[in-house]
């Protein structure tokens, strides 16, 4: 849940540091370096991201982000 203006764009954008500590608050260890994010994210909404697990696997999960309410 991250601050957004009125045409869902948000006041910075999602980093892999901050979809790391997400995981790790779920219990799932992920290193911010093995998250692969193409551009940064800037709008609400459902987003695709990959991890790379090491030896050519990569897990591709889906983070939804939501606007903070005032």
């Amino acid at each position: 849940t991250l601050k957004a203006g009125e045409e869902g764009k948000l006041f910075g954008s999602v980093t892999s540091q901050m979809i790391s500590a997400e995981l790790a608050d779920q219990g799932l260890q992920v290193n911010k370096k093995e998250i692969i994010l193409e551009d940064s994210i800037k709008e609400l909404g459902s987003h695709k991201v990959d991890i790379n697990l090491g030896e050519d696997l990569v897990a591709t999960i889906k983070i939804k982000i939501n606007k903070e309410s005032a």
